[in-house]
């Protein structure tokens, strides 16, 4: 008998942004977290923290923005912006692996526009 996946118990895509609380893990590649830092300025590991925070306690007094999805290289991605310690609008792209973990793709200071967006959703 084929085992049925969480997420198709849940009557989700895989790709789904989720959380599983006791099961979901947080991820990210090591060759990625060094160009990530020297691209970007940030740290892969940096937004490992925050992420749970939001996940763990999405009430919290700091505002976060889960926004658009988008497909890149074949694979649902997830766009997350919150303040970070130093005020600043972050920016991290994650995607949702078939096990339940969350992988962080990328991370970086958010764009003008994109404050912009975060601060219209968030403060409105």
């Amino acid at each position: 008998m084929e085992e049925v996946s969480f997420a198709a118990r849940l009557g989700i895509q895989e790709h789904d942004f989720r959380v599983i609380i006791g099961r979901t893990k947080i991820e990210y590649d090591l060759a990625k977290e060094e160009s990530n830092r020297k691209k970007h300025g940030y740290s892969l590991e940096s937004a490992v923290q925050p992420l749970e925070r939001i996940l763990l306690s999405p009430f919290s007094n700091k505002p976060f923005l889960i926004h658009e999805n988008f497909i890149e290289k074949g694979e649902v991605r997830h766009m997350t912006m919150w303040v970070g310690d130093a005020n600043e609008v972050l920016f991290m792209v994650t995607t949702m692996r078939p096990n339940g973990t969350i992988r962080i793709i990328s991370l970086r200071r958010a764009s003008e526009e994109e404050e912009k967006i975060f601060y219209s959703k968030t403060l409105s």
